[in-house]
């Protein structure tokens, strides 16, 4: 019976373990892989703690609108006449005795706990404490914006990665394939060449290409191994846990707007841009800040105080409360110089946000142009194929009867590959085009169509 329990066990943990194999191979969506990216990549978490720090500066700001306490412990010990005769009455122990001129003049060390309770009140700056509340305000919407520009950028950088991978692996396929074709038409003019149908120059190119094949092969494989290791950091994942992209590159997606439709949405949706936006507003709350450092302020203040020669001993307690204004005569020029750095960096975020809505018009323009050209190129590409193919198959058979040289046969096979190639780079930089064209508008998320089109294509 023990024998049967220890048997179900091991098939128990035999089957667990298989099942997590089979897990841990699940292919990767691109979805995933943007989702992973969004959850795990320390980048982006550490640009998300911005928003944390803006959001603790707004905190800081309106604090001044409550009271303020503190609370203070202290100890002293001297013999300073002055010292002694009124630290004796705050203690609230000074006697007759003590005007005794010897006493008086040469005191002996008195020691004092001072235990002290102070507080203070603004009650109105000049709307001081408001404009910098207003302005962190500000940067802290700005800041929650900036974090969501950083997430589409790194979900245009996951699409990247993902079809870098996918067409690496393309790309290793097919230089696999004209490796085999190489291999196999090295073999057969060995064959034609011992039969004496053709010179031994034709064998030396043949394996001289079968050579340039494999080396083609080596690249390839390294260059999938560095996509995916790019994939990988950009997901948060270490490389033995990277799972392989199951995503293929789908025939270019016409887009269904036009060109100024895409540049109306980015003016209006771009988060970097409305982030810039607030800032340009937080630069205008600085200048009215600024000016209002000219006006008064008034607040309250109190404090409780409690002296003693030992913390439990007897002592004395006094307490005072007042009010203060302060009012800005003259500073040296130091506020005016303020207002007018103020007024400067107001200008400069204007004109830097100016600018910045040009570059988002020239870099829409940009990604729409992109997808059109890519869309062009993959369909000239996709001809180009077809037709490299069938340019391969009349020359091999020219070649097999004598027709032609090794040379136009070598030419036509690395043709092929090549028309093959740059289908491949075609319909990627059609995938990234629409992304980038997406991330451009500030439509660029994980539940985009361009995300969930990655996992049927």
């Amino acid at each position: 019976m023990k024998n049967e329990s220890i048997k179900a066990i091991s098939v128990i943990a035999v089957v667990l373990a298989l099942a997590g194999v089979t897990l841990a191979q699940e292919p990767l969506k691109l979805e995933d892989a943007v989702r992973l990216a969004l959850d795990k990549n320390p980048a982006l978490r550490a640009s998300a703690e911005e928003t944390e720090v803006a959001r603790a500066r707004v905190g800081q700001q309106r604090a001044a609108w409550f009271p303020r306490l503190d609370f203070s412990q202290g100890f002293t010990r001297g013999n300073n006449p002055v010292y002694v005769f009124g630290t004796l009455l705050t203690q609230r122990q000074f006697t007759a005795a003590n005007f005794a001129l010897s006493g008086l003049n040469a005191p002996t060390p008195l020691d004092n706990f001072l235990t002290r309770l102070e507080g203070q009140m603004l009650l109105f700056d000049w709307r001081r404490t408001a404009l910098r509340v207003s302005g962190a305000k500000k940067m802290l919407s700005a800041a929650d914006l900036q974090t969501e520009q950083d997430r589409q950028d790194l979900i245009l950088r996951v699409v990247r990665a993902y079809y870098d991978v996918v067409v690496a692996r393309e790309n290793l396929a097919a230089a696999r394939e004209a490796l085999r074709s190489a291999e196999a038409n090295a073999q057969r003019v060995r064959a034609m060449t011992e039969a004496g149908l053709v010179v031994t120059s034709d064998l030396l190119s043949a394996q001289v290409q079968r050579a340039q094949m494999r080396e083609r092969v080596i690249r390839a494989e390294n260059s999938v191994e560095l996509a995916r290791l790019v994939l990988g950091r950009e997901m948060g994942v270490e490389p033995a846990a990277m799972r392989e992209p199951n995503g293929t590159l789908g025939e270019p997606q016409s887009s269904t707007l036009a060109a100024e439709e895409w540049e109306r949405i980015a003016l209006a949706e771009r988060p970097a841009l409305r982030a810039a936006e607030l800032q340009e507003r937080a630069a205008e709350t600085g200048s009215k800040l600024a000016r209002a450092e000219f006006g008064p302020k008034l607040g309250l203040f109190a404090n409780v105080e409690r002296d003693a020669e030992t913390l439990g001993g007897p002592s004395g307690t006094n307490w005072t409360a007042g009010a203060r204004l302060e009012i800005n005569i003259f500073a040296g020029g130091a506020d005016r110089y303020r207002v007018a750095e103020a007024q400067a960096r107001e200008r400069q975020a204007a004109n830097q946000l100016e600018w910045f809505r040009s570059s988002v018009r020239l870099e829409t323009r940009q990604a729409y142009l992109e997808t059109l050209a890519a869309r062009q190129r993959a369909e000239a590409a996709r001809d180009a194929v077809e037709q490299a193919r069938e340019s391969l198959r009349i020359v091999q058979n020219r070649y097999e009867a004598g027709l032609t040289t090794i040379t136009e046969l070598l030419r036509a096979q690395a043709a092929q590959l090549e028309a093959r190639t740059m289908y491949l780079s075609a319909l990627h930089d059609s995938q990234v085009a629409r992304a980038q064209l997406e991330r451009a508008a500030g439509k660029l998320t994980k539940d985009s169509q361009l995300i969930r089109e990655g996992e049927s294509q």
